[in-house]
């Protein structure tokens, strides 16, 4: 006897007790009642059975536990091993000191859980999903902005090794030490933090570089000295918690020609247009008097053009010792200029003369002196 005889068995019973009519009428309703529980019991099983083939059938499939605990063997820390390769670098700004690059960055670790052996089958043909698999978080910490991130892509080997791979198109801050400017090198640092881990779990290490010729980047005005993963930095420190952190370092050095040509070049007329006044006859202190007020000006408005492309520093650049020694010979000649006409003015003129032909030679000798001091040592 099957469950649902058993079941509607007494009610049959009843029903025969009734008037022949109502007999009917309800034993249609009872067999009605019966087939419907019987179908949905049937359809039930069959989606059971289906959902369950087919997560035996699914080789891809990764069971929730292994995405969110770490494969850590023997208490050992996780290595994880980092690198970046510069696509291109295409902006260096002074004035907010950041910088914009195209990179590819790669992260490689080892889950034994998912190797072929632990799982009885291989993974080496699926496209998991980062958020499919357990991974160390790896985060960009300077990130300002991120305009692109394409080609995102998880690779799992027979062995268990997990390859990440994403495409990066971003603005980043990075500290610059402005004060060898305008021959400045500097080093442009990608910071990658894990958020998650610290060095008792993950341990990040730096990929060996390749071996490369030099290359050119698009950013204009500077060239490429090396690029290589840093992974020997202090890690991330947030309160009491410590996170594992490392830096991809850009190399680069400031090629001088625009600014030996646009500031420097225009500095040194300046400050020989005011070198003028010591070669004008004393008794022509109108003349001079233009010409070093003049230039006083032209300094002043030079300087302000500077300083708008540079960030606001404590400290003085090369090219900022330059500018203000060489304000401090524009005003010294201003100041003499007044002298001698004073003296001029008073029947002084022999006086005016000698005071007009020593200072030129000591204008000139203290300009040379400021050029070596700011330029060339």
């Amino acid at each position: 006897m099957t469950w649902l005889q058993l079941v509607f068995a007494p009610i049959l019973k009843w029903v025969r007790t009734l008037r022949p009519g109502l007999v009917r009428a309800a034993s249609l309703a009872a067999v009605l009642m019966s087939l419907g529980i019987a179908l949905a019991a049937l359809l039930s099983g069959t989606a059971a059975v289906h959902a369950a083939s087919k997560a035996v059938a699914d080789p891809c499939r990764i069971p929730a536990a292994i995405r969110t605990s770490p494969p850590l063997e023997g208490g050992k820390p996780i290595d994880v091993t980092v690198g970046i390769v510069i696509v291109d670098l295409f902006e260096v700004k002074d004035s907010d000191q950041t910088f914009r690059a195209d990179f590819v960055s790669t992260a490689r670790w080892r889950d034994p859980r998912l190797s072929a052996r632990a799982r009885g089958r291989s993974l080496a043909d699926c496209r998991p999903g980062l958020n499919d698999i357990w991974h160390p978080d790896l985060r960009l910490l300077n990130l300002r902005a991120q305009f692109r991130a394409v080609g995102e892509s998880v690779r799992i080997g027979d062995d268990g090794a997990v390859r990440y791979e994403a495409r990066v198109l971003g603005q980043f801050s990075s500290r610059l030490r402005m004060r060898e400017f305008p021959f400045d090198v500097q080093q442009l640092r990608i910071r990658i933090a894990s958020f998650n881990y610290g060095p008792k779990v993950v341990r990040l290490v730096a990929e060996q570089p390749t071996i490369q010729r030099e290359r050119e980047f698009s950013a204009a005005g500077w060239s490429t000295l090396n690029d290589y993963t840093d992974a020997n930095v202090e890690p991330l420190r947030i309160g009491l918690e410590e996170f594992s952190r490392a830096d991809h370092v850009i190399v680069i050095e400031r090629q001088p020609a625009y600014y030996l040509w646009n500031f420097i070049l225009p500095l040194v007329f300046i400050v020989l247009m005011a070198w003028t006044v010591f070669w004008l006859d004393p008794q022509s202190w109108g003349a001079q008097i233009g010409i070093a007020t003049a230039s006083a000006f032209t300094l002043v408005a030079f300087l302000v053009a500077l300083r708008s492309s540079l960030p606001a520093l404590p400290y003085l650049t090369r090219l900022d010792e330059l500018v203000l020694g060489s304000t401090m010979l524009v005003f010294f000649a201003l100041a003499e200029v007044i002298v001698t006409s004073r003296l001029a003015q008073t029947d002084r003129g022999a006086l005016a003369s000698r005071l007009d032909a020593y200072g030129r030679w000591l204008y000139i000798a203290l300009f040379a002196g400021v050029i070596f001091a700011a330029l060339i040592r």
